[in-house]
């Protein structure tokens, strides 16, 4: 860097219109706060390798010295504002900007100081070395210190550049477009046209921000000193650099602003959605609790008219009894009817209990003769055919534990769940399986039916979410609350039978 940029110096000092290495030297401070040495090392070594030893070779590591102590002091105080930690703002724009300005202002002085201290370098030619080496060390600065901290951000460009082929097209063809009106169309001695400059650089800080921004200023720089060493009359790079200064300066604002909208624009965006999303769960919320009260109404009003159905059935099943009447179905089918309405009973009543708060009635029971009774149930509704339900529960499994009317509510759904969406199939399958797994019981159920859509995998267990026409989305979520009430978890699964697979898992007896 200190090769490629030793353009223009006073007498053969290191004082060029252009010091990229001081903007690798505060990175590397700011990074790595212990990198003092280091610094001073690289300085002396670019110093010699450079432009030799001269003969108030004491100077060097003593300039090195004092230019590393500075521009450590620049990155302690860009690591205090958090310059490089927090989002591009105005804010830190301007700390940033001040920071290298004063940082580069106190090196030139003591750099130029120390040579005309020791008539190295005229008095009268103090004011002019240090504003060279100011403004020098100052691009420097601002053009590598940003980019070195945001390498990260590189692969981000590079896709936004891949993404919008046409954007870097435009801004490349204006650099080198600018380069050309200034060095070959224009006068180079003119200042007026190097303003055309600022056209690719503020493009593409406001299409791709501070980093495209800094990647355009870089190239437009080497431009700027190949043609400085091509022509032999051109107007003095240091003037050049107080334009590359301003240049560099409204792009980083300017990047700044656009990140600083996109920055609001994606908060903004985050907001609205967490409203929407609490707006959504408050709805379901209310819903739930509306269902709740529906269910505490419901098991209220319809406890009574379920006992006088009971006591109907029964009477009629005696009567019929009594009666000796030649159709025998008659007796068996009153005595199933009594059975459901003392079910629903019994299901009404726990879940009021369940909905006002009352802990479920933990009891041990045979997952077997639970899950065929309740399958035997549902199928009674379905007469269909080509419906085959077929259970794969070997003998001998251990209690489980928890509330037989909950485990009834559960399987009755999803059985119910299975034989609905199976309707349309030519061959029907339902399979119902257990098997334990340690202290757990695994009881799944599953069918051949279309399965279950991408979009509604995540949706499954909500409240008032169905993919049924005439369906209340109320079966599943009920299932999983009840399930979750009784220390049981229920969970969709693959099907091996091509459809919908749902598992509940239940603690089996200690």
């Amino acid at each position: 860097m200190d090769a490629g940029s030793f353009v223009q110096p006073v007498l053969k000092l290191g004082i060029t219109p252009w010091s990229p290495q001081a903007g690798l030297v505060v990175a590397f401070l700011y990074g790595y706060s212990r990198g003092f040495w280091w610094s001073v090392t690289a300085f002396v070594v670019a110093e010699l390798l450079i432009r030799g030893a001269p003969a108030e070779w004491w100077l060097i590591p003593v300039q090195a010295v004092c230019v590393a102590g500075i521009y450590q002091a620049a990155a302690a105080a860009l690591r205090h504002f958090r310059i490089f930690d927090l989002p591009p703002s105005l804010k830190t724009t301007l700390h940033f900007a001040t920071i290298a300005a004063l940082a580069a202002l106190t090196a030139g002085v003591v750099v130029v100081g120390s040579y005309v201290a020791s008539a190295v370098l005229p008095a009268s030619q103090f004011s002019d070395a240090v504003a060279r080496y100011w403004v020098g060390d100052l691009n420097g600065i601002l053009m590598l210190t940003p980019l070195m901290l945001n390498l990260h951000a590189i692969p981000k460009l590079i896709r936004a550049i891949g993404e919008s082929p046409l954007a870097f097209a435009g801004v490349a063809s204006g650099s080198i477009a600018a380069l050309m009106i200034i060095f070959l169309i224009g006068n180079p001695e003119d200042l007026r046209f190097f303003y055309v400059l600022f056209l690719p650089a503020l493009a593409s800080a406001l299409i791709w921000g501070t980093p495209g921004l800094l990647l355009t200023a870089i190239g437009l720089q080497i431009g700027l000193m190949f043609g400085v060493q091509r022509l032999p009359e051109v107007a003095p790079l240091v003037d050049l650099q107080y334009l590359m200064s301003t240049l560099v300066l409204t792009g980083l604002a300017l990047g700044a602003v656009v990140s600083e909208r996109g920055e609001a624009a994606k908060l903004a965006l985050q907001r609205e959605m967490q409203i929407s999303e609490r707006e959504a769960r408050l709805a379901r919320a209310s819903r739930a609790a509306t269902a709740g009260e529906l269910a505490s109404a419901l098991a209220h009003e319809l406890n009574q008219p379920m006992t006088a159905l009971v006591g109907y059935l029964r009477a009629s099943e005696i009567m019929m009894t009594a009666a000796n009447p030649q159709d025998t179905r008659l007796a068996p089918t009153l005595h199933k009817a009594a059975d459901e309405a003392l079910r629903a009973a019994g299901i009404l009543g726990r879940l009021r209990n369940f909905y006002a708060g009352r802990d479920p009635q933990l009891e041990e029971m045979d997952i077997g003769t639970v899950l065929k009774s309740t399958t035997e149930s549902s199928r009674w509704r379905d007469r269909r055919e080509n419906l085959t339900i077929s259970f794969n529960i070997p003998a001998g499994l251990p209690a489980v534990v928890a509330d037989r009317v909950f485990i009834e509510v559960i399987f009755a759904n999803l059985v119910n769940n299975a034989l609905d969406a199976t309707r349309e199939q030519s061959d029907a399958l339902i399979v119902v399986s257990a098997r334990c797994t340690g202290k757990l019981m695994e009881v799944t159920v599953d069918d051949n039916g279309p399965g279950v859509s991408p979009t509604m995998q995540s949706e499954l267990f909500k409240t008032f979410v169905t993919s049924k026409p005439d369906g209340m989305g109320i079966g599943l979520a009920v299932s999983r609350s009840l399930a979750q009430a009784c220390g049981c978890e229920l969970e969709a699964c693959g099907s091996e039978l091509g459809g919908a697979g749902f598992r509940l898992k239940l603690p089996v007896r200690a």
